[in-house]
């Protein structure tokens, strides 16, 4: 039987915390594009400006209550933002169900990646690109976070965290640009866009050069049956694209879910 302490600290904290985080996503996805600030103005409808009182904007529940209608106007609002605010909720749940107790430190920055990879996931998915601010900040902010909290890629100082996420920023970033270029050369056109490479590097930076092995292997599966699918069902269009950005991230959670585990384990079938 779980305590009320336990279940406020370990379960309805971290599920109402994700929630309120989900609810600042979704200003970063709609803003960041259009560079705009993601603090100022207030939350305001799109359609007609209007403020947005507080009890109109309660993660998920709101969506739900005014029936994905604005409460201002009656335009439509998009299920996504529900979506974003829950699907932030429950990983950051999950994360801090899995890291919480042992690392909490680790946790909490763990969740706040996730939290950056979710952004960059669905403004890849709008408009095929993913801001520098995501990408460059997760390099940073992997770097100095390294070097506080050396046990992010269990190094025991902090010149050897900083060394650590040193190369897995190296090994991501280096590993992508070359697929990249050869993959330019091959078709003759751009295969993949330098926000990827970016975002790899971050990643590195953040989880490590182990990381990046799995990320890349598991992302190139993911995406490899995703595209298939994605072309049988609307057929191959000239000039057609795929984000790439959204698979790295799902890798990515995959990892800080039980990545290394599986690393682990198949090293271990190949006797490595």
């Amino acid at each position: 039987m779980i305590e009320p302490h336990e279940l406020l600290l370990h379960w309805l904290a971290p599920l109402c915390a994700g929630a309120c985080m989900g609810s600042f996503l979704n200003v970063c996805i709609y803003r960041l594009p259009l560079g705009r600030s993601v603090v100022t103005p207030g939350s305001h409808c799109a359609a007609c400006g209007a403020a947005i009182p507080w009890w109109h904007n309660l993660p998920v529940v709101s969506w739900f209550i005014l029936r994905g209608r604005a409460a201002c106007c009656g335009t439509r609002i998009d299920f996504r933002y529900a979506l974003v605010e829950a699907l932030t909720a429950a990983l950051t749940l999950t994360l801090w169900r899995v890291h919480g107790a042992a690392a909490p430190a680790a946790a909490v920055i763990y969740i706040v990646f996730t939290a950056a990879l979710l952004v960059a996931t669905f403004i890849d998915f709008d408009y095929f690109i993913i801001p520098d601010r995501i990408t460059l900040g997760c390099c940073g902010a992997g770097l100095a976070l390294s070097a506080a909290f050396p046990q992010l890629h269990d190094a025991a100082s902090w010149p050897a965290g900083l060394w650590q996420s040193f190369l897995g920023l190296v090994t991501g970033g280096g590993l992508l640009w070359a697929v990249a270029l050869v993959g330019r050369l091959v078709l003759r056109r751009e295969a993949m866009g330098l926000g990827d490479v970016k975002l790899l590097a971050g990643m590195g930076a953040v989880l490590g050069w182990q990381a990046v092995l799995f990320i890349v292997a598991v992302s190139s599966l993911i995406g490899s049956v995703c595209g298939l699918a994605a072309l049988t069902v609307t057929g191959w269009r000239r000039g057609m694209k795929i984000p790439y950005g959204p698979y790295l991230a799902l890798a990515a959670v995959l990892w800080l879910l039980g990545g290394r585990r599986v690393m682990e384990w198949y090293a271990g079938v190949l006797g490595w």
